[in-house]
């Protein structure tokens, strides 16, 4: 067991982006679920049906896809201990100033934690979209393909409560 935390590099982001690298789909699936802010054992149990174990994260680290962010100093991270902004969000495209590229940040950051903690794997399609997105603009234009997922998987109350919290910060980005 580890309470070690990961984020990905400049590498490890481009692969996810343009597939650059050609990592296979154990390695590609774990680099998705590193977001700098979950434990390798949060990750693990979430990726166990793959067959996944900590020598998968040594192999990504050794080949410079993602480096260690630190320790978890408790079991569960809370949401409130987060930082405000995450190395891992890639940087957008947009020059909309410092307050873009907080916005951007932010939802970048709410749609990682929201897939991962509410879909899981059944996101991974929608995380690889996320990943991709370079501006605000392109993770609103993702809302509706939550808002789908979550009320599959999770029935439309939650999703309408999850929607509403993305739509106050999807406000705040473009306001």
């Amino acid at each position: 067991m580890t309470a070690s935390i990961y984020q990905k590099t400049d590498k490890g982001q481009e692969e996810i982006r343009t597939r650059a690298y050609h990592l296979d789909q154990k390695h590609r699936a774990l680099l998705l679920m590193v977001n700098g802010e979950k434990t390798c054992d949060e990750i693990l149990v979430q990726l166990a049906p793959l067959g996944m174990n900590q020598a998968v994260f040594e192999e990504l680290e050794h080949a410079g896809y993602i480096r260690s962010h630190g320790m978890s100093a408790t079991p569960a991270k809370s949401e409130a201990a987060s930082a405000p902004d995450t190395p891992a969000a890639p940087v957008p495209s947009a020059a909309s100033g410092e307050r873009g590229v907080e916005g951007y940040q932010r939802l970048y950051r709410f749609y990682t934690e929201t897939i991962s903690r509410y879909l899981g794997l059944r996101g991974y399609l929608l995380e690889m979209k996320v990943e991709k997105a370079g501006n605000v603009a392109d993770l609103v234009a993702l809302r509706d393909a939550l808002k789908a997922a979550l009320a599959k998987a999770r029935g439309e109350p939650e999703a309408a409560n999850v929607i509403a919290q993305l739509d106050l910060l999807i406000d705040e980005a473009t306001g």
